[in-house]
């Protein structure tokens, strides 16, 4: 799971956590704040999105209609703030700090919404009927602090010192998540409760299998685990999003330090701290597929990866045991393969790194080579799940040991007919996949001059490792489009063919790249994430399609 997904769900679970109230806890909880930089940058984005990319007009009209009824007498030029607030005994609970531009107005407009506001003689407003709490009214700084608890909203006299850094940074929506020291092990036993309620909340498809299902709670637990590290023991995350018309991209930062002496911040102190077999491997990071992951795994991790392996091959064995359009022979050709490819995958762990790189570039003649490589300690499997391929599927062609020699040896994937027009519209007719293994590595390419860039790159790794280690963990630069027509090709109408078709209509050659790069800057894990102007029209057209099917 990527580390942005593990924020998410942290996110997720700030704002289902149960708690049951102490002092203690209370002071343990996590300090959980949203910032909206103003109302008039979210409605300039969203129209950015949905009317000047996706040029949707009747998805932009509900939206236009629709905001501006949460805003009546809300300031909308200045910064908005959401506390999530932790420790008492209810699911969800917020702080909303908003600028106000007309008090009367904002309180008729909670009439709308159904909250009565009652100006009592000592102390905040009294809200009552559908939401019951407090809303204190900052006159001087023209900003109102509305909350369940009446201490929550009198304890507030500057609603924006604690999210100074988020609005600096200029960021058009952000989080921050700050924890104490104290309080590591509440906030673990806290999310006992929790995984019990979201885990219980995963239930069994009609159609799903015990194996399947099994490993899918697994996968959540996993989840869990990271998510639970993050919310327990980082000291400080932030995390920033912004959507930048002028630059046409948008951006994702985020930043995490942990806690002194915690298994996070251990783990984090194993980032860049030892080069990646491939380090002396050029990889451009300007093609239409080019990244890099050196990435360390701690006992917890290596755990996991093989408690999820040993529940992963019962599940696909019995995927492929039900599978009606296969004959028994295929059955056990495609079974064998899982088994061979999950032990090499397993065996990758022993070298306590994901260590791995890919790399697709342009070449004179206008098509693409591919060169790919990761660790593993069992690439001697590899021969035999290659010879097994043509068991498996019905026109596939192998060449066995094209290259044989003491410490490499390559095999050649030939491309089926179904595959080749995909195929060779990017890395040229009549050219197959290699694959090929050495005593610590499995390897990859296709292209032109192939089975050459696999040698160049494996004597590239016999050389000296660079003195100076590179501080990032991941690098990724992806054309999304190129990708896309391929599967596009070789999919057809099957899959998400809707949501295919959506996106190319969303990206041009210019505008489909997305990066992404995560490093160890001493103690703090740093990311930053780009997406150009055509990923950001499939944004727009996704939301206006909620907009017209939903609002």
């Amino acid at each position: 799971m990527s580390r942005i997904a593990h924020f998410a769900l942290i996110l997720l679970v700030a704002f289902s956590l149960p708690r049951t109230a102490t002092a203690e806890e209370n002071k343990a909880a996590p300090n959980i704040s949203l910032v909206q930089i103003n109302a008039d940058g979210m409605i300039a984005d969203l129209k950015y999105l949905v009317l000047d990319l996706a040029g949707d007009k009747k998805g932009w009209s509900n939206l236009e209609e629709l905001i501006p009824t949460f805003l009546e007498g809300i300031d909308k030029t200045r910064p908005i703030r959401i506390d999530i607030l932790l420790g008492e005994n209810q699911q969800q609970r917020y702080r909303l700090i908003l600028p106000i531009s007309d008090l009367g107005e904002f309180r008729d407009n909670l009439e709308v919404f159904e909250i009565s506001s009652k100006k009592q003689r000592k102390g905040p407003y009294k809200l009552g009927n559908l939401f019951e709490g407090f809303m204190e009214y900052l006159q001087k700084l023209k900003y109102v602090i509305i909350s369940e608890k009446i201490e929550e909203v009198e304890n507030i006299d500057d609603p924006l010192k604690r999210v100074q850094e988020l609005i600096q940074a200029k960021y058009d929506f952000s989080a921050l998540i700050t924890n104490q020291k104290e309080g590591v092990d509440l906030r673990k036993k806290s999310m006992a409760k929790t995984r019990e309620q979201l885990q219980a909340a995963i239930k069994k498809k009609r159609d799903e299998t015990e194996n399947a299902f099994e490993l899918r709670k697994l996968a959540f637990t996993h989840q869990m685990d990271e998510a639970e590290r993050l919310f327990a023991e980082a000291q400080k995350l932030v995390i920033g999003w912004t959507t930048d018309a002028a630059a046409n991209e948008g951006r994702l930062v985020f930043s995490l330090k942990a806690i002194e002496g915690t298994s996070l911040d251990e783990s984090i102190k194993q980032f860049a701290t030892k080069p990646s077999y491939f380090a002396n491997v050029d990889v451009k990071q300007d093609g239409i597929l080019n990244g890099r992951i050196n990435h360390p795994l701690d006992e917890m991790r290596k755990a996991n990866f093989t408690a999820f392996y040993n529940l992963l091959l019962p599940s696909l064995k019995e995927r492929i045991d039900n599978n009606k359009d296969l004959t028994d022979k295929q059955k056990e050709a495609g079974k064998k393969i899982s088994e061979l490819i999950i032990q090499m995958l397993d065996a990758g762990k022993e070298t306590s790194m994901i260590d791995g790189f890919i790399d697709a570039n342009a070449t004179e003649g206008g098509k693409y080579t591919l060169l790919g490589g990761i660790r593993s300690a069992d690439g001697a499997k590899l021969k035999e799940a290659v010879e097994l391929l043509p068991q498996l599927m019905k026109g596939q062609t192998v060449e066995l040991d094209v290259v044989n020699e003491e410490n490499l040896k390559i095999h050649k994937i030939n491309i089926r007919d179904d595959y080749q027009a995909g195929f060779y519209e990017l890395f040229g007719e009549g050219e197959a996949l290699y694959v090929g293994s050495t005593p610590e590595a499995l390897w990859m390419a296709a292209g032109p001059d192939a089975i050459q860039h696999i040698k160049d790159a494996i004597q590239k790794v016999k050389e000296p490792a660079p003195e100076k280690i590179s501080p990032n963990v991941i690098e990724l630069n992806v054309k999304t489009l190129p990708w896309l027509k391929l599967v596009n090709k070789i999919r057809g109408k099957k899959g998400k063919a809707d949501i295919r078709e959506m996106l190319l209509e969303s990206l041009t050659d210019k505008d489909d790249t997305f990066t992404f790069v995560m490093k160890r800057e001493d103690d703090v894990i740093d990311g930053k994430a780009k997406l150009d102007k055509g990923i950001l029209k499939f944004i727009g057209n996704v939301i206006a399609k909620f907009s017209k099917e939903t609002l």
